[in-house]
């Protein structure tokens, strides 16, 4: 694990932060995917590995300037409409 880290390091990567930015982003996606809709925001952040929701909405956030609800109720609108039928 020491080995890891370090070629991190050396290439100018955050290791902790790349971790975290990826299960910022499953949870993302799956915040947005219908077939999600029915679990909470905490329940999909828990499963990314976020034990804390406060944690969870502050780094989501900070990430992507919105809420995990904000961002879940848009991208579910957004479904929505490109499913519609044409007028």
């Amino acid at each position: 694990m020491r080995t890891l880290y370090r070629l991190c390091e050396e290439g100018g990567l955050s290791l902790e932060k790349w971790v975290i930015r990826c299960r910022l982003e499953g949870a993302r996606e799956d915040l947005a995917a219908a077939e999600q809709a029915h679990r909470t925001v905490e329940a999909i952040a828990r499963s990314w590995g976020f034990t804390h929701p406060a944690h969870f909405s502050r780094r989501f956030r900070e990430t992507y300037g919105t809420s995990p609800s904000t961002w879940r109720r848009h991208s579910l609108d957004d479904l929505s409409r490109r499913a519609a039928p044409p007028p």
